[in-house]
């Protein structure tokens, strides 16, 4: 099944770009005001509690993707439905997060292009690189992190040093109880990025690893630093523009870094951000593209997956135009609708379903059991 295999090391910066990716561009669990940092730390634990439940299925069938496992747990018709929704789902959300980077591109930089211009080109770029091969994509992750973190904690150093940040902004903690914080982190922050880790049950087979324990440990801890850095960036937004601010923008990472002047030199540093957040745009939707190649390979039995990278890509840039008229829509439609009618029955039921349904077969499965569990 395997043709490649992901260290990790790799997988570590899988998780962080993946996680990031166009989380980071958007203002999460802003419905909760000044907490909207502590939303996401909830929906952070919320989402390692799913991943969880991903990687118990990853251990019963440590050779199989999804994919190939749900035609084993429910029999190869309905399984393979359960993988063609997969694979829809898995287009769709690649399609979404072409659309967020679309539209963040047309605000910053080509004011004045067709947005699917813009799409067309991204998609041309994964494309091209997940011709050359899946490896190709993570050997260019490991290289491309660095300049992300390097740009990373160099905006925000610069950010402290411009005195922006005015931390009564995010004054008083649980200034209206506990209770609106977890309304408003829940179903999104656990659903997106969080939840978004069911790609992974893709990937996982392909991991370098024989202590399944240590490859779950790294997972958590992608996750833990993804989540980490999605609330302290939402923290810094709030202190730099305001709680009543930042909620009404569509960028507020953008909208606090182009506050920048040091010196009347040192300023207009939008531009880094645009290029930080292409990185991890790039990187989740190639992620989400290949998946969906790679369940289309199970459910259609297609032999080699280079012969429909360019159909698939086509897919995803037609639709992320299609999916939403205008960027208001498409954001409202992301934070409001997708979390309780897509994600929660793609990440949270089905798992949930495939877990039982192994539980209650596990004897005859047993032969598909994973030989190690340690």
């Amino acid at each position: 099944m395997k043709t490649y295999k992901i260290d990790l090391q790799q997988y570590f910066i899988l998780i962080v770009l993946f996680e990031l990716g166009s989380a980071i561009l958007v203002g999460l669990g802003m419905d909760a005001g000044r907490d909207a940092w502590i939303a996401i730390l909830f929906g952070m634990f919320a989402g390692m509690i799913l991943f969880t439940g991903y990687f118990f299925l990853y251990k019963q069938f440590p050779e199989m993707s999804l994919t190939q496992y749900v035609q084993v747990l429910c029999g190869k018709f309905l399984g393979k439905v359960f993988g063609f929704c997969y694979m829809l789902y898995f287009l769709y959300l690649a399609s979404r997060v072409l659309r967020d980077f679309g539209s963040l591109l047309l605000s910053a930089v080509f004011v004045q292009t067709p947005i699917i211009v813009v799409n067309t080109l991204m998609i041309a770029t994964i494309v091209y690189v997940l011709k050359l091969g899946f490896e190709v994509l993570v050997r260019t992750g490991e290289i491309f992190f660095m300049l992300v973190a390097l740009l990373g904690i160099t905006l925000t150093v610069l950010v402290l040093s411009a005195d922006l940040m005015e931390y009564n902004y995010l004054l008083p903690i649980f200034g209206e109880g506990v209770i609106p914080v977890i309304k408003a982190a829940f179903p999104v922050t656990p659903t997106f990025p969080f939840g978004e880790m069911v790609v992974f049950t893709m990937l996982l087979p392909y991991l370098k690893v024989k202590n399944k324990n240590k490859a779950f440990k790294i997972g958590l801890l992608g996750m833990g630093v993804s989540g980490v850095v999605l609330s302290t960036t939402i923290a810094m937004d709030i202190a730099v523009l305001g709680g009543h601010v930042a909620t009404h923008v569509y960028f507020p990472l953008l909208a606090a870094v182009a506050k920048i002047n040091l010196g009347e030199f040192i300023q207009r540093l939008d531009a880094l951000v645009v290029f930080t957040l292409i990185i991890g745009g790039f990187f989740k939707v190639a992620v989400f593209l290949y998946v969906s190649i790679k369940a289309a390979q199970d459910v259609f039995g297609v032999k080699e997956e280079t012969s429909i990278i360019g159909p698939m890509g086509v897919v995803v840039i037609l639709s992320s135009i299609a999916i939403a008229s205008n960027y208001v829509e498409h954001i409202n439609e992301g934070l409001n609708v997708v979390p309780h009618f897509i994600h929660i029955p793609f990440q949270v039921v089905l798992p949930a379903i495939f877990i039982v349904v192994f539980l209650i077969r596990k004897k005859q499965l047993k032969h598909f059991a994973s030989s190690s569990s340690s």
